[in-house]
């Protein structure tokens, strides 16, 4: 008993297709200047659970409100100082 399997030859690739990858963007986006720093902290899995429903509502990631948080206190204790 044998079984004989046929093999096709593999389609080639479409003109378009080779000319859309030629010609597309980058979509790395580029390494910043200076490396960040991580922070981690710990919350309350509440309080975590209620900034990530809020941050999804608002179409927003957690790390970029902190960020922006952080930045807006920095800002307020320069400008209160003068």
């Amino acid at each position: 008993m044998s079984k004989k399997i046929t093999m096709t030859a593999r389609p080639k690739a479409k003109a378009e297709v080779d000319k859309w990858v030629e010609t597309r963007g980058s979509t790395v986006a580029e390494k910043p200047a200076v490396k960040p720093k991580r922070l981690t902290i710990d919350i309350d899995p509440t309080l975590h659970t209620d900034l990530k429903v809020s941050c999804a509502i608002r179409g927003i990631q957690i790390a970029d409100l902190v960020r922006t948080l952080i930045e807006r206190d920095l800002l307020s204790r320069v400008s209160s100082d003068d």
